[in-house]
């Protein structure tokens, strides 16, 4: 599986190096890559665009950072401002990111993996006190939530049957348990954790602010 997982996190650095700006544009971080996901981390100074490209896998990309961003997918446009912008991009789709904004925006691309143990994705249940969810996406490779914790906002002990990959939008203290696993920090904007199928988690709010993140269920 290892030969497998390398290849892939090489053709997501591939596609996202295909940088044009009157600067040099520095290489993209590789955040996570299992027999599931693999999560690239990329910063495209003011100006900085891509060359279109494809891949043979869906992609995610999220903006993590303010500013005008532009993602062109086939002969669509669009256009983000905002911390927590979503672009999911079909396997085999012509795409391409931009920077529009006077300043360096972030983006994480998370690729989702094709040769994947498919799950079915679990139904969608009703949030807790002081958990907000908004669905974004839901197709047949991934469902994306954005979910917004205030102060008093904690999830119950639970699983899913599928993996999950969570990516924190805005800065917050978070408490995560996964499996055995417990941890009490401050979580910073592109902060991603992944919490592998069946195995208990939860989050809660160890914060005296709001904070969101998004929650993406891979099927």
């Amino acid at each position: 599986m290892t030969r497998l997982i390398a290849p892939m996190a090489m053709v997501v650095a591939t596609g996202c190096l295909a940088l044009r700006a009157a600067g040099q544009a520095p290489n993209p971080t590789s955040v996570l890559d299992n027999s599931t996901v693999a999560v690239t981390r990329l910063q495209f100074p003011p100006g900085a665009r891509e060359d279109q490209h494809t891949h043979p896998f869906a992609v995610l990309i999220v903006q993590l950072t303010q500013g005008q961003v532009t993602v062109t997918d086939r002969e669509m446009l669009r256009i983000g401002s905002r911390a927590g912008e979503v672009w999911f991009i079909p396997a085999a789709t012509p795409h391409a990111i931009s920077n529009r904004s006077p300043r360096p925006i972030e983006v994480l691309k998370a690729a989702i993996k094709t040769d994947r143990t498919p799950a079915p994705a679990a139904p969608p249940s009703q949030a807790p006190e002081g958990i907000t969810r908004t669905t974004l996406v839901d197709n047949a490779d991934v469902r994306v939530v954005r979910v917004r914790f205030a102060a008093n906002g904690r999830e119950a002990i639970h699983t899913h049957p599928n993996d999950l990959l969570t990516i924190q939008i805005t800065r917050g203290k978070v408490a995560i348990t996964n499996g055995n696993e417990q941890s009490t920090l401050d979580r910073e904007p592109g902060f991603v954790q992944f919490l592998p199928r069946n195995v208990p988690h939860a989050f809660a709010s160890a914060d005296t602010k709001p904070f969101e993140l998004l929650s993406v269920s891979i099927k």
